[in-house]
């Protein structure tokens, strides 16, 4: 075996490692997690699922629903719907990810996805979401929110703006294959 193949091995395996180690503890992260009332957001329950996948599926081309199956099963207390009505209208889900930085261990957080049925776009229900979540964030000492939104829908960049989140960088190959999107960020600490 040639040394960079090797070395690609290598990488390829701490990177794995890595990612192992930051899943483990980010769901240990979890476990702990103190949730706060938020009235028409609640916590996912399995019955909500086929509901929080047609909106996925009507939101994002490139959605993974064995992501937010996965997701459901396992950070379920940071897996949040809201409802309009007792009908499902939108969701939230992040995860939790470590960090080491000059300040020591900080505690992340990244939204993996949020999205809201189309028929009830433009009423503030993502806005409620991602408000209520942060609030939640704040009270479980989360440093930073993490969040990918693809450079052409303005009208979630509009309102991750509104809220506090900051351009970062463009990145590709997140939102999608061969996708351009931002990654923003909201300090909380």
């Amino acid at each position: 075996m040639g040394t960079a193949k090797l070395h690609t091995l290598s990488v390829k395996y701490l990177m794995s490692c890595k990612k192992l180690l930051q899943d483990t503890t980010g769901n240990l992260l979890v476990k702990k997690w103190k949730s706060i009332e938020k009235g028409d957001i609640v916590s996912i329950e399995d019955y909500m699922l086929p509901e929080v996948l047609r909106i996925q599926t009507e939101g994002f081309k490139n959605g993974s629903s064995e992501k937010l199956i996965k997701y459901s099963k396992n950070s379920r207390n940071i897996f949040y719907v809201v409802k309009s009505k007792d009908k499902i209208v939108g969701y939230c889900v992040y995860y939790l990810k470590p960090a080491l930085s000059l300040k020591g261990f900080e505690k992340k957080s990244v939204i993996s996805s949020i999205a809201t049925d189309r028929n009830f776009r433009g009423k503030g229900f993502a806005e409620r979401l991602l408000r209520g979540s942060i609030e939640e964030m704040k009270v479980n000492r989360i440093s930073s929110v993490l969040l990918y939104v693809n450079i052409n829908n303005l009208p979630a960049i509009q309102l991750y703006k509104k809220i506090g989140f900051r351009k970062v960088k463009q990145v590709k190959n997140i939102c999608g294959q061969k996708e351009n999107c931002y990654e923003m960020e909201l300090r909380l600490i």
